[in-house]
């Protein structure tokens, strides 16, 4: 049984190259359950379909597995379609929210066979242990959704055939990344991080946490509806403390939907770390809830930059309170205004993200989000509201009919940052100049530099705060 792992390249002109976390982790599944395979990776060699093509004609595997977000729906079915051309017979398997979160659309409009949702890891080798006799095997996986010829066979698409999650995160262990080639990684090292030291940057991805404990009504990810799981602290200081000794990383980038969930536990976190043999030699940076963190936490956070930590990322998505209770963010604005403050006086960079074009987004709406960045000295990840498939928000367009044609819908659209669907009163253009010109603003008075206020690649060092 000879398998392909092939690791899809979204965005060719970006200037970072992150190691796949995902993939990483069902690779390394794999080669522990004792199967060979190969890696095709599209994105670290910059290979093109048609690369990918001349590949598979003098290279034949009896399975093809890949991941991807569900923005990437076209690029999956390019790709799949792609094997299937020059192996009719290929077993093709798709993972990650393209397969989660839409598998029976995935499985009727491409050359997918398979769909591996939501924690892939026992799915996938469940998968591979029975696909030699298919039917009826595949039939009681769960997590798997599979078309019989017929018609689609979801198992974990609902309720009672979802898997559940892995309680233990300590038993699935950590990527294996000699998987990859670390040398062509390793030249995008500081382009992969937001760090401002001068430093030569060796860097690695660290999942240390699963799902998310709040439910925005925009956000899809493949743990969603999956309680939130960490590691043991003692493995996740293990872990950075085996990448700096066996790869010589001096940069961990905390690859979650939720590091920190409230200060105690990076408090927990912090205590453990000060004893780890890496510390002065590593730096951080994790992702946080907006609004865990108060003057009182401010010796905390002393504490977090003395041991590496350069900065903190957290979300705003919008400064009106209308549009946050309607997204269900749950993010109390005057706390948010109080922990940048202190994160600021702590010396660690804070870092956010907005979101404009809500049903309820205005003039005045978006001129609120823009004035509470530059009140607080913010420079934001920016983006325009993209409706995903397994979101409320998605189903509210549906139900709306502003999407008619989901397979159109979901062959057209691409990252946040271009506008891709308008749910506001306004005309696109009015909308985009006006959030265009707020955060050209910004950079001016912030003394930023970039050639797309959207499109700003590597995070920008805010100014000083005075």
């Amino acid at each position: 049984m000879k398998i392909l792992f092939i690791n899809i390249q979204l965005r060719p002109d970006s200037i970072r190259r992150q190691l796949p976390v995902g993939l990483a982790y069902i690779m390394t599944a794999t080669k522990k359950a004792g199967y060979g395979f190969d890696l095709y990776d599209m994105d670290i060699n910059n290979y093109s379909v048609e690369d990918l093509k001349e590949y598979l004609k003098n290279n034949h595997y009896s399975i093809y597995a890949f991941g991807c977000i569900v923005t990437g729906y076209k690029k999956v079915k390019e790709i799949a379609q792609a094997i299937r051309e020059e192996n009719p017979f290929a077993i093709i398997v798709a993972g990650n929210s393209v397969a989660s979160s839409i598998p029976e659309l995935l499985l009727r409009n491409t050359e997918v066979n398979y769909a591996v949702m939501g924690e892939g890891e026992e799915t996938w080798i469940e998968f591979l242990k029975h696909i030699k006799h298919p039917w009826p095997a595949l039939h009681g996986v769960n997590g798997l959704a599979l078309h019989n010829g017929r018609g689609v066979v979801p198992r974990g698409w609902v309720n009672p055939f979802k898997r559940k999650p892995i309680n233990n995160m300590n038993s699935i262990g950590f990527p294996d990344w000699d998987l990859f080639d670390l040398k062509k990684y390793n030249e995008y090292g500081r382009d992969n991080v937001n760090t401002f030291d001068d430093m030569q940057v060796t860097s690695f991805p660290l999942n240390t946490a699963r799902g998310c404990l709040f439910d925005c009504h925009f956000c899809y990810h493949v743990f969603k509806g999956m309680k939130y799981r960490r590691y043991s602290i003692d493995k996740v200081i293990d872990e950075i403390d085996n990448l700096y000794l066996l790869y010589g990383c001096n940069y961990v980038c905390f690859w979650d939907e939720l590091t920190f969930p409230n200060s105690l536990s990076a408090r927990e976190f912090i205590k453990e770390f000060s004893k780890s043999t890496s510390v002065g030699d590593i730096k951080w940076d994790a992702v946080i809830r907006g609004d865990i963190f108060s003057k009182k936490d401010f010796s905390l956070l002393k504490d977090m930059k003395d041991l590496g930590c350069t900065g903190l990322a957290y979300s705003l998505e919008s400064a009106d309170e209308e549009i946050l209770n309607y997204m269900n963010k749950k993010l109390d604005l005057k706390k948010f205004r109080e922990q940048t403050e202190i994160i600021y006086k702590a010396g660690l960079v804070p870092r956010t993200s907005v979101i404009f074009g809500f049903p309820q987004e205005t003039i005045h709406t978006i001129n609120k989000t823009i004035g509470m960045c530059r009140e607080l000295n913010l420079f934001p990840s920016a983006g325009f509201l993209l409706p995903l498939p397994g979101t409320s928000i998605y189903d509210w367009c549906v139900d709306k009919k502003l999407i008619e044609d989901e397979v159109e819908y979901l062959e057209r659209i691409g990252d946040r940052q271009d506008l891709h669907i308008n749910l506001t009163a306004m005309e696109d253009e009015e909308m985009v100049d006006l959030v265009r010109g707020g955060l050209e603003s910004l950079a001016e008075d912030q003394e930023i530099k970039v050639d797309d206020v959207f499109k700003t690649g590597t995070y920008k060092k805010p100014r000083k705060k005075k």
